[in-house]
């Protein structure tokens, strides 16, 4: 049979697994506040380090990275899957792409995506992203050193469809199956994301909104919650009872977003763009965020790009550069992203992507 037992323990286990780790990756810092959640803005915001899987807070692309986190609004590579799956709506031929990141503690994230028509309006894409947290030495209560090594990882795959409404909206979603792995244990569910993109007729400016990592609460399961205990006020035989720590439930890092982009320039300057995106967001699990970001674009063919991320405890200026090749029937883009942190050190991130008509 099975006890269930322990469980503030059980809670803070789940919380070490499922927001500790996967927190620290994220960049942010977590706390352990009690009281009640009184709103999004102030020091006294209770909700930082709510959430656990909070890999899928991770920026993917160089291209966005470099320009701060500000992107929701300018996406339209094929890193839309992740920013917003409207982005992809007017994506033309077959795209793939990938992206590689290297955080700190050598920690990796990677993503791969690829996205094709399916009638004249409508566009199809599917994504995986994979974050490795390398070999983790192993420790217990009884050998606190050399016990061993672990992983960790997580990993997200995602079906996108999207599609342009007018020659102004467009629209898309996305429902992706989300997996956090430590030791034997998991914890998995499925998630949505949707946005949306129009193109108003001043300035030809673009308006995003992007809802994404809406799901269920989840926990983790699995062997190593499993023990074996001996009690005599249970069993006076003193024979090995099996028992189970159950995990409590974390929800996923429900983030909405609101962007704006243009092209400063507007044609106006011969073969040359400055596209410039603002964003606002808000966290389930964190305070209201800003991210500015700017792209000077020479000849349609390179590419320079800064931003910088507002109101972040540990990411604020990205910068970056890129190089695109285009041919008749075949357009290729790679692209180079460095962030800095306030105490971890910088992030790199390079992105390749291709276009086949």
């Amino acid at each position: 049979m099975k006890i269930y037992v322990n469980r503030g323990l059980a809670k803070r286990v789940a919380t070490v697994l499922g927001v500790g780790l996967l927190t620290v990756a994220a960049g942010t810092t977590v706390r352990a506040q009690g009281g009640t959640t009184t709103g999004t803005t102030g020091p006294n915001f209770t909700n930082v380090g709510a959430s656990g899987s909070t890999f899928a807070k991770l920026w993917v692309g160089a291209r966005s990275a470099a320009m701060g986190g500000a992107y929701s609004a300018l996406a339209d590579d094929i890193t839309a899957l992740y920013w917003n799956p409207a982005g992809i709506a007017r994506l033309p031929g077959v795209n793939v792409g990938a992206s590689y990141t290297h955080w700190f503690g050598n920690v990796t994230h990677n993503f791969i995506g690829v996205t094709m028509p399916i009638s004249e309006r409508y566009r199809a894409g599917v994504s995986l992203t994979m974050v490795d947290y390398g070999s983790l030495n192993f420790a217990t209560i009884q050998n606190d050193a050399n016990a061993g090594t672990f992983n960790a990882n997580d990993l997200s795959f995602g079906v996108t469809i999207a599609g342009s409404l007018t020659d102004r909206f467009s629209f898309g979603a996305t429902g992706k199956y989300l997996r956090s792995s430590i030791l034997d244990m998991s914890a998995d569910g499925l998630a949505f994301d949707a946005g949306s993109q129009y193109v108003t007729d001043f300035y030809n400016m673009k308006i995003a909104m992007d809802l994404s990592n809406l799901g269920s609460d989840r926990n983790f399961t699995g062997n190593s919650l499993s023990f074996l205990s001996s009690n005599t006020g249970i069993n006076s035989v003193q024979s090995m009872l099996t028992g189970s720590y159950t995990t409590g439930n974390f929800p996923l890092p429900l983030i909405f977003r609101i962007g704006v982009a243009s092209d400063v320039f507007q044609g106006k300057v011969e073969n040359q763009k400055l596209n410039v995106d603002f964003d606002f967001s808000t966290h389930s699990d964190g305070p209201e965020q800003l991210n500015l970001g700017g792209e000077y674009i020479w000849n349609d063919m390179a590419a320079f790009r800064a931003g910088y991320a507002f109101n972040q405890d540990q990411l604020g200026l990205g910068i970056g550069a890129g190089f695109h090749y285009k041919s008749e029937d075949f357009s290729g883009t790679v692209d180079y992203a460095f962030n800095t942190t306030r105490s971890l050190g910088g992030i790199h991130r390079i992105s390749i992507s291709a276009n086949f008509q």
